[in-house]
């Protein structure tokens, strides 16, 4: 029994082994192989393509107000009902700059950088599923450490009415506002804490793909205005775009190590800030106390 345990298990393993090989072995393919092409264009395509899918759903729904059964998700419900167009279309403006003049010679850079530190391109040197876990883990702890801090920086007076005030004009944020910031912001804020971890490591390009997805759609949920079913919770973060002051990090972890989470801790959103295991919102769940006595 054992043995076969064994044999099932190392086949699973082949099998997941064989399909990532393969699966990049398209991706590679269709670059012609050209690392260039791969770790530039590829690596651009791969974020926009990312970004605006989710993005592109929710602003139908922020702009429509359909299907009517999401508005109930909403963390501020009667914000953007609907949405400012033209502040949207601003907010899509300033994106779409950050993702073409200031992501495509940070990318170029990036490309040259992991060249440099070694990071494999090729389907062959696809590291494992434990090795990838071990450094998705990594990649974590580094992202909250850089975001945390930087994000505190642009806080600071002078950084925050030249740089950061931008991105605050949105206090129920929505999407698209993940990178609706100034460009030196998208840069110091955005991703140079995000590939930091990678570059570190020296780290695969498919590694660094799938980092990329996974902060994409999570900073996507955190500024969505949508507690959905199974995701993340974009509490904490929406919470610091109402309140400006507390809730810098991601994890929340430095900010309860600093202390600047204690307005969050004492607020309704704090009991609401988990993922949502229902169809029913967390809102009705865990409702305002205003509401729960107007029904009594």
């Amino acid at each position: 029994m054992n043995e076969l345990a064994r044999c099932l298990s190392n086949l699973v393993v082949e099998t997941m082994i064989s399909m990532k090989e393969e699966l990049w072995g398209h991706i590679y393919n269709a670059f012609g192989q050209d690392h260039h092409l791969l770790g530039v264009y590829g690596t651009l395509l791969q974020v926009w393509t990312v970004f605006w899918i989710p993005n592109l759903l929710l602003m139908v729904v922020d702009v429509t107000g359909r299907p009517t059964a999401l508005l109930r998700y909403k963390v501020q419900p009667d914000k953007n009902r609907p949405v400012s167009k033209s502040k949207l279309w601003t907010a899509v403006r300033v994106a779409i700059f950050n993702q073409v003049v200031v992501s495509l010679p940070f990318t170029l850079g990036l490309y040259y950088t992991m060249e440099w530190r070694g990071c494999g391109f090729h389907p062959h040197q696809l590291p494992t599923f434990c090795s990838t876990l071990l450094q998705l883990a990594f990649f974590v702890v580094i992202e909250e450490i850089g975001f945390y801090y930087s994000h505190r920086l642009l806080h600071q007076p002078t950084l925050y009415r030249h740089v950061h005030k931008l991105h605050h004009e949105w206090t129920a944020p929505v999407g698209v506002v993940a990178i609706y910031a100034h460009p030196v912001e998208h840069v110091v804020a955005n991703l140079l804490p995000a590939v930091t971890g990678p570059v570190l490591l020296g780290s695969h390009l498919a590694v660094l793909w799938l980092w990329m997805t996974i902060v994409i759609v999570n900073t996507t949920v955190h500024h969505s205005g949508y507690h959905f079913p199974l995701l993340t919770s974009p509490q904490f973060h929406d919470f610091h775009h109402l309140k400006f002051n507390c809730c810098y990090g991601v994890l929340g972890i430095l900010d309860s190590l600093h202390g600047t989470d204690k307005p969050f801790k004492s607020s309704k959103a704090s009991l609401r800030h988990r993922p949502l295991l229902s169809l029913r919102p967390i809102s009705q769940l865990i409702p305002d106390a205003d509401s729960t006595e107007k029904s009594q």
